[in-house]
């Protein structure tokens, strides 16, 4: 059976477990955004049931209709097995005046046909009874789920992190995006506790019951023809052990002592392609030579280099095909995160990172001479998922893909604390990586807040209350005619942008900041106790300083400033 033809039709089935994949985290996505809706607990506790309930049912559905769209294509593939396994022989059997009978006329293989295809469909029917998936529920652990508890779990954990607020919505959606999509919608065998991808174990279900009914159909042509012998086939980046007896003449019982005929990683074992056809001594040629073999052995074995590290042909189709399986689960991360209404930047960064594994694709497959295979990446049909230029794929380096997670974990962090004025996720990790500078006034602005919330004792006494005389701006810092507190005016105007005409803006900007940092008390003299402040203020200029703030508190409470100027961190 030709090689080409049995991965398409392999792949198709692939393909309907991967949109059934699909479409199960859809389902989970678009429940945890109602999820997000809720916003108190009398909500929760009338809507938990609508918003969980009838999963099973819906699931059941998507089943259904997977293995209705997969029969056909396992039909065909048994039907091709016949044409090119068993009618192909037909000119052999004339060559030594044996009897050759019709596919339609032959009982005993039509019989056989039906068994494998009705095992293949079955076992189809259980890779659906069994799926889950494979996560971290945050005890660095992974463990295998059932989808039923999947829903209940994540589901669960969106509406109480929504109603008790531990949580923002952003960071729910990424965290089960990113877990669900990394596992993979996952057959589970509870037996053994064997487990694996739903996409990858219905095509090697289908796969098994195909070479098995190759080897039946070999095996009673050869009893027919009244040989012992068998031509293993050939094919390229095979495993090693596979590529010590591919291409030789065997006989049946070297089939089952060399090739491993029978045993899982044998011959017709798991994710074997190769077959074997009768070979009849003194009519039979071979189809490849020792020598043939030799020399494709060594080509194949000759190690090639990416990124420092060497592969020869088997383990770069090995590295090939975890590369679009990556690309795959990137793109399924990007249109949830999309669906789930995620922030924008961490969209862009998901398109922006599958941009990256499609460039890295590209060049691993050139440098070792492998053809692309974008078909195994597009199966979902979903079209164009990458960023749109250069210029949006320069803004995101490897580094921000690594740290991604961690990164929006942080901007939730810093913006809980310092608020509105951190700006977008897209502006903090722009500024986290290309503006150093900038960035470390932001994390000094939030280790400045976050003492005074842990210790509350340090705010500055009647914060609320201060007061900031005008003559400190208009007549002092700004008029030109005190030259100290000119100097520390012009670096003010200069660093934030305040000048007399708006003076105003950076009392207001002091007057916001007497609240959120803490105060260091100073000496205490005859006008009253003296207090320091050091905040992180943004200006007008979107350019942060550190302003150092004196105040005085007279014998009366009243709290009043006594200076404001710029000073190194």
């Amino acid at each position: 059976m030709r090689e080409d033809y049995k991965k398409h039709l392999s792949g198709q089935i692939e393909k309907h477990f991967l949109n059934l994949e699909q479409m199960i985290l859809e389902d989970i996505v678009r429940r945890i955004k109602k999820a997000g809706k809720i916003t108190s607990t009398a909500d929760w506790q009338i809507n938990r049931l609508q918003i969980i309930g009838y999963s099973s049912e819906d699931i059941e559905k998507m089943i259904k209709e997977t293995l209705k769209l997969s029969y056909p294509e396992v039909f065909e593939l048994y039907d091709k097995v016949i044409d090119w396994e068993y009618v192909r022989n037909k000119d052999i059997y004339e060559q030594v005046n044996a009897k050759y009978i019709p596919y339609e006329e032959n009982k005993e293989l039509q019989q056989l046909t039906e068994g494998f295809i009705q095992q293949s469909n079955e076992e189809l029917r259980n890779i659906t009874q069994s799926m889950g998936f494979y996560v971290d529920y945050g005890n660095g652990k992974l463990v295998m789920t059932p989808l039923a508890d999947i829903y209940q779990n994540y589901l669960d954990q969106a509406i109480a992190g929504v109603v008790y607020g531990t949580f923002d919505y952003n960071t729910m959606i990424r965290k089960v995006v990113t877990q669900l999509t990394n596992s993979g919608l996952r057959y589970i065998d509870y037996a053994s506790g064997w487990h694996n991808r739903v996409d990858v174990a219905a095509r090697r279900a289908v796969m098994t019951g195909v070479s098995q009914l190759t080897g039946k159909i070999s095996d009673m042509n050869a009893e027919k023809l009244g040989t012992e012998h068998f031509e293993v086939a050939w094919h390229s980046g095979a495993r090693p052990s596979h590529a010590v007896w591919q291409g030789k003449v065997w006989s049946k019982k070297e089939l089952v002592t060399v090739c491993g005929l029978g045993t899982g990683p044998g011959l017709l074992g798991w994710n074997c392609y190769h077959e074997y056809y009768p070979f009849l001594k003194g009519i039979s040629e071979r189809n490849w030579t020792d020598e043939w073999i030799k020399e494709q052995n060594i080509k194949e074995n000759t190690p090639k280099s990416f990124n420092g590290k060497e592969y020869t042909l088997y383990e770069a189709k090995q590295q090939q095909r975890k590369m679009e399986t990556a690309m795959r689960a990137q793109r399924e991360k990007v249109v949830l995160l999309k669906q789930g209404g995620a922030d924008p930047d961490d969209v862009m960064l998901a398109r922006a990172k599958y941009q990256g594994q499609l460039n890295e694709y590209a060049r691993f497959c050139k440098k070792m001479g492998l053809t692309e295979e974008k078909e195994r990446i597009y199966y979902d049909m979903r079209g164009r998922i990458a960023t749109n230029s250069k210029q949006q794929n320069a803004k995101y380096t490897s580094e921000m893909f690594k740290n991604a997670e961690r990164d929006s974990k942080q901007y939730y962090r810093y913006k809980n604390i310092i608020g509105a004025d951190i700006g977008s996720l897209e502006k903090f990790r722009q500024m986290k990586y290309n503006e150093p500078e900038k960035f470390s006034f932001i994390k000094l602005d939030y280790e400045r807040r976050t003492e005074l919330l842990k210790n509350p004792d340090k705010k500055l006494p009647n914060a609320e209350n201060a007061i900031l005389p005008e003559g400190k701006f208009t007549k002092y810092l700004f008029d030109g005619e005190h030259s100290n507190g000119l100097a520390k005016g012009r670096a003010i105007s200069s660093r934030l942008g305040y000048i007399i005409e708006n003076w105003h803006e950076f009392r207001d900007a002091i007057q916001k900041g007497a609240v959120k940092y803490p105060a260091v008390k100073k000496e205490s003299d005859g006008h009253g106790q003296r207090y320091e402040q050091k905040m992180v203020l943004m200006g007008l200029k979107n350019n942060p300083a550190n302003v150092v703030v004196g105040w005085i508190q007279r014998p009366n409470g009243e709290v009043s400033m006594t200076s404001a100027y710029l000073k190194e961190v």
